[in-house]
């Protein structure tokens, strides 16, 4: 990937690749840190996420490479990565409010 990484927080960086400002939605890899403990969040909408490499638990258990999961509106989100670290694609729209 030839992107240029953000730091996002400590724990947290993202490469933008595609947005799409007029239908609100836009694609990001995002790395996680090495047994980051990402801060708990809620979504106003959806977000897909692609793991690419590494893991990462939240709620509903282990999501590793190769897997597709959804985040939706229900509950809170709150990724910690694994012990190598995680790197997702993500597609996503709407906002994050942190609680």
């Amino acid at each position: 990937m030839d992107g240029e990484w953000i730091r996002l927080r400590d724990g947290v960086d993202r490469m933008p690749l595609a947005k799409n400002t007029q239908k609100g939605i836009q694609a990001d890899i995002i790395r996680l840190a090495p047994g980051h403990h990402d801060r708990p969040h809620i979504h106003d909408d959806f977000e897909w996420l692609y793991i690419l490499e590494g893991e990462f638990t939240d709620e509903r258990g282990i999501h590793k490479a190769g897997e597709f999961v959804i985040n939706s509106t229900e509950g809170q989100h709150v990724p910690v990565a694994g012990p190598i670290g995680c790197k997702l694609l993500i597609v996503w729209t709407g906002s994050v409010t942190e609680i």
